[in-house]
């Protein structure tokens, strides 16, 4: 079994690029793999209530980026969010319905080196 971490930059500034670190990851489970995304920068935006609501894939499926995130939580994925970047999305933690773990600097860095591979999608 491979661990991936897979780090999302992107957030609601472009709504198409949220939707590939939940597939992949969801992938990575049903392979049998570990899947972990840290969500730094921009990228905890994706929490903001109502966003991944309305926010639909551009293949047409109708599924919307809560869909994708729960098949995410559903497979097992570990989400990790970077305290840091708190301040940049003016996100409180508590509104955030999904369960993140926070981390700092440090943390990031480690679960970085424990990867058999990090994907970083911005």
């Amino acid at each position: 079994m491979a661990r991936f971490v897979y780090v999302q930059t992107r957030g609601i500034e472009a709504p198409e690029r949220c939707f590939t670190v939940f597939f992949m990851a969801t992938v990575a489970k049903a392979m049998d793999d570990d899947a972990a995304i840290i969500f730094t920068q921009t990228g905890l935006s994706i929490f903001t209530q109502g966003f991944a609501d309305h926010v639909l894939a551009l293949d047409g499926s109708g599924k919307t980026l809560t869909d994708f995130i729960r098949n995410a939580k559903d497979q097992g994925v570990t989400f990790y969010g970077c305290r840091l970047s708190l301040p940049l999305v003016q996100i409180e933690p508590s509104s955030i319905e999904w369960p993140l773990t926070w981390i700092g600097a440090a943390d990031f860095h480690s679960l970085l080196l424990e990867a058999d591979r990090a994907v970083y999608l911005s």
